[in-house]
């Protein structure tokens, strides 16, 4: 499970793959558009974090700089998210996070709809089995 901060970082790092960041790039791009700047130690810091969860890899670069880059994928992250979710909170179980989700005023009409297509395409793939 990562945090607030930790899916920030990590969103930065997947935008600029393939290429490797350094602490100041991840830093530059996260500060952009913010009105209370991250500090460059912050960012080492949770760099630091990812990287002893596995989540990012880094190598020496140009100078004392280490370049980092992720270890795993959104959607990996993403699914492992939502399974720690559907654990903690519905007990291994989708169906009401599904409930929970469609019953929220959350959805809109075409959300709605194309939920509906991917179920049907779903159902329709099992009977082809």
């Amino acid at each position: 499970m990562l945090t607030n901060l930790e899916l920030a970082v990590m969103r930065e790092v997947w935008a600029a793959a393939p290429e490797p960041l350094t602490v100041r790039g991840v830093a530059d791009r996260l500060n952009r558009g913010r009105r209370r700047p991250l500090a460059y130690n912050t960012v080492q810091t949770m760099l630091a974090i990812l990287r002893e969860k596995g989540v990012v890899e880094s190598r020496a670069g140009s100078g004392r700089a280490h370049c980092f880059r992720s270890r795993v994928t959104r959607q990996e992250v993403t699914t492992s998210m939502v399974g720690d979710l559907i654990d903690r909170l519905f007990d291994g179980k989708v169906e009401p996070l599904l409930l929970q989700l469609v019953g929220g005023e959350s959805l809109g009409r075409a959300d709605l709809e194309r939920l509906r297509s991917l179920i049907e395409s779903q159902l329709c793939d099992e009977e082809a089995l």
